[in-house]
């Protein structure tokens, strides 16, 4: 589930920093954000706060990020590019022989990473998730969406599949329910609701799917 290019445009943030010296203090106001998400609400905190956290004057956050916004949506990126770096490392020798396994071992993938990382919980299945966020979120399930099929398609021969970027945008969003079902109830994705995933997942793909699909050969995860 690849992260795009982060949106910095409207204003939100000019460009990520180059220089090494800005680029530290850009993570550092990052990293401060994600401290404060720990204990608050995106409406709770402003940038003065990060600022403070991060131990540095707000002049410096502003030269930065125009907004408070703009901290929260390059954090999101930033584990956007976390999740997608964690769901496609190679796969253990063996543990991939079907597709079914292939859609579990990703979906399984994803949620280990939410859990283990409760503010990207809290920015993307959280009840106040901000516009800026799920505009980026979109943007990213749209990214994820055109190359699953061609992940897929690397390990085994794939039949065709019509329209498969919206397939597979309709699969993610399906995660993203139950997601966000468990983590409204449970603060995180429990092992229950990781189950009817997996179950809504494969139903879902086996209208498109068939039931097997033959490697490639051959085969290096």
């Amino acid at each position: 589930m690849p992260a795009n290019s982060p949106p910095y445009e409207n204003g939100l943030v000019a460009r990520k920093p180059a220089q090494e010296r800005t680029r530290l203090r850009f993570e550092t106001l990052l990293n401060a954000a994600d401290r404060l998400l720990l204990q608050d609400d995106t409406s709770k905190i402003g940038l003065y706060e990060i600022a403070a956290a991060a131990g540095m004057p707000p002049a410096s956050a502003y030269h930065l990020f125009p907004t408070k916004e703009a901290v929260f949506v390059a954090l999101a990126h930033r584990y956007l590019e976390g999740l997608a770096h964690y769901i496609v490392r190679p796969f253990e020798p063996g543990t991939v022989r079907t597709w079914q396994e292939f859609v579990v071992v990703e979906m399984l993938r994803a949620i280990e990473f939410y859990n283990a990382h409760p503010v990207m919980s809290k920015l993307f299945l959280g009840e106040n998730v901000l516009s800026e966020i799920r505009t980026l979120d979109t943007r990213n399930v749209q990214a994820a969406s055109a190359s699953h099929y061609d992940r897929m398609d690397r390990f085994f021969q794939m039949p065709f599949v019509r329209r498969p970027q919206l397939k597979f945008n309709t699969l993610i969003g399906i995660y993203d329910g139950i997601w966000m079902t468990s983590y409204a109830k449970y603060g995180r994705i429990t092992e229950d609701f990781a189950r009817e995933t997996e179950r809504a997942a494969l139903a879902y793909c086996a209208t498109f799917l068939p039931p097997s699909v033959p490697l490639r050969a051959p085969h290096a995860g």
